[in-house]
């Protein structure tokens, strides 16, 4: 699956063990080419002398729903601009 727009990368990990094992973990959010849904993807790589092992997985949420979500369980929080207009004489 392509798309013209970038992953945003939430989580990046790499580990060496002490066999001279490499441990790769990544997990990435972007939108479909529709920009209908987002896609949360996770992909783990693992090398050793002997062997290249890898694993990709995604999740996929319509926008919309997301949102709603949003909105229907996260914490409110509110931000206020403005110019103080009361004056002392």
């Amino acid at each position: 699956m392509s798309s013209e727009y970038q992953s945003l990368l939430l989580e990046q990990q790499v580990a060496k063990h002490a066999n001279a094992a490499l441990h790769v973990r990544e997990t990435s959010l972007k939108l479909s080419d529709d920009r209908r849904e987002v896609i949360l993807s996770r992909y783990v790589e693992h090398y050793s002398h002997d062997d290249v092992q890898w694993v990709e997985s995604s999740h996929r949420v319509s926008v919309t729903d997301m949102l709603n979500w949003l909105t229907a369980h996260g914490e409110p929080q509110t931000q206020v601009q403005g110019n103080d207009t009361s004056r002392t004489d």
